[in-house]
């Protein structure tokens, strides 16, 4: 296999790592503003899988990163763990956009929050045991969301790069000691005189 450029390939499979959070935080924000307490539950299993296959595809792509690489250059834990944060960076930046864009865009910021009062209030009303202060407290927070403005695109963005790059930064502790390889500048066993 040969080589590639190391931002090339944290581009392509950073892209790929996005469009899997893109799709996470619509649906996850599609549940949110749904006001169903059934999709709720659904919630935690949707974030789980979100998880399990982020790991697997920065794993995946840091060890064909690493495959690329020949026996007597190795592949370090710091060029993995970098080649995580750079993908994890890329992938945040694309996530962070299409939460702007869904959220901002198609939406509407007036609308999301307003619809995110709502189904709290629905199942708030639907569990019927909220007692005057808790009541009043969420009064209180959701005026407070009303009266916020509305965040710029370089703080959703910088959203979801910092998250993405916090799962990254995590995982690929775990991710560059697996795929990491001392050089073997003479070769394998045979190449030792």
């Amino acid at each position: 296999m040969g080589k590639t450029s190391f931002w090339n390939d944290a581009a392509k499979y950073g892209a790929m790592v996005g469009l899997l959070l893109a799709v996470s935080t619509v649906v996850e924000n599609s549940i949110v503003l749904s006001g169903r307490l059934w999709l709720y539950m659904l919630l935690m299993v949707e974030w789980v899988v979100a998880v399990v296959l982020h790991y697997y595809l920065l794993h995946r792509f840091t060890r064909r990163r690493a495959m690329q690489r020949d026996e007597t250059e190795g592949f370090s834990f710091g060029e993995a763990y970098g080649f995580i944060a750079a993908m994890s960076a890329l992938g945040g930046i694309i996530s962070g956009a299409v939460q702007y864009i869904y959220v901002y865009g198609i939406i509407g910021y007036g609308r999301y929050i307003e619809r995110s009062a709502d189904a709290l209030y629905s199942i708030m009303a639907r569990n019927g045991n909220v007692s005057a202060s808790m009541e009043n407290l969420l009064s209180q927070s959701v005026a407070q969301m009303q009266q916020s403005p509305e965040p710029s695109v370089f703080s959703a963005v910088g959203g979801g790069v910092l998250t993405s790059l916090l799962f990254g930064l995590v995982f690929g502790l775990f991710i560059a000691s697996t795929v990491s390889r001392p050089a073997k500048p003479f070769g394998g066993p045979e190449g030792n005189v």
